[in-house]
């Protein structure tokens, strides 16, 4: 009897799994259908799917899915927030009822990644880490479009220190790159200190911290292409990747429980 429940258990998980996964693909169908620019959200999730189901030590603590889907579910949830009626075929925004049940969707793959991450002593301090990159997605997928432009930035320059536009721009440009710098050199060393915590080697850790934050910045910057009021740039990417480096180079060096020995890749 008890061998029969199992096999009717995981019979019943299996067609779960199926339904979900056709289901999920129906919509990214759907959405990247009328509104073109959905594919980016949706590609960034495959991409770090990708890296994080590299990464044994990710596989081994079966912390890999209940990252990848909260993050993947965040950026495309605020992503759609952000859009305008003009990022759509049909020239309208993504119905109120479809983002109620995105949001719904993340906050519970996010309640779950953090409640049961943080109850396990050997994946607390690893979930610990990654919950930083999972918000960083989330403020990405909203501030990537028209939103986040350099002219909201420059007007409240101008209005609070009444300096001319000629003056504001260069300061504006500066303060934004060195935004980007130390947002994803953030991002970056707390995907490192959460390879560490998951007790993968050195070099893994690094790997997986550039590989992931090299989707975040390459989703941001295509983004940007697509508004009318911003400009996604190949050189903004190498901006973000160099600030991920040289915070995780501050982790290897000073980081006092980072294992020296390869442990799991």
């Amino acid at each position: 009897m008890i061998g029969f429940n199992l096999v009717v258990r995981w019979i019943v998980r299996g067609l779960t799994f199926i339904a979900g996964f056709l289901g999920a693909t129906a919509l990214a169908i759907l959405l990247c259908d009328c509104y073109p620019t959905a594919w980016m959200p949706v590609s960034m999730g495959v991409a770090t799917a990708f890296v994080v189901r590299a990464q044994g030590w990710m596989r081994s603590t079966g912390m890999d899915y209940r990252f990848v889907l909260p993050m993947a579910l965040g950026t495309t949830f605020t992503y759609c927030l952000s859009m305008k009626p003009a990022d759509s075929r049909i020239g309208i925004p993504l119905p109120s009822l479809v983002l109620a049940l995105e949001g719904i969707t993340f906050a519970i793959c996010f309640w779950r990644f953090a409640r049961i991450g943080l109850a396990r002593p050997e994946t607390a301090a690893t979930t610990a880490w990654l919950i930083v990159p999972v918000l960083a997605g989330c403020f990405l997928g909203y501030v990537s479009g028209s939103i986040g432009g350099a002219n909201h930035m420059q007007n409240w320059l101008i209005r609070l220190f009444h300096v001319s536009p000629e003056m504001a721009e260069p300061i504006i440009r500066w303060i934004r790159k060195s935004i980007h710098f130390v947002a994803y050199g953030t991002v970056g060393y707390c995907l490192l200190r959460a390879a560490f915590a998951g007790r993968a080697s050195r070099r893994a850790s690094l790997f997986f911290a550039l590989l992931c934050t090299l989707s975040l910045a390459s989703f941001d910057e295509f983004r940007q292409t697509t508004a009318p009021n911003r400009t996604g740039s190949a050189f903004d990417v190498a901006l973000d990747l160099s600030g991920s480096a040289a915070f995780c180079l501050v982790g290897l060096v000073f980081g006092r429980n980072a294992p020296r020995k390869r442990s799991l890749a």
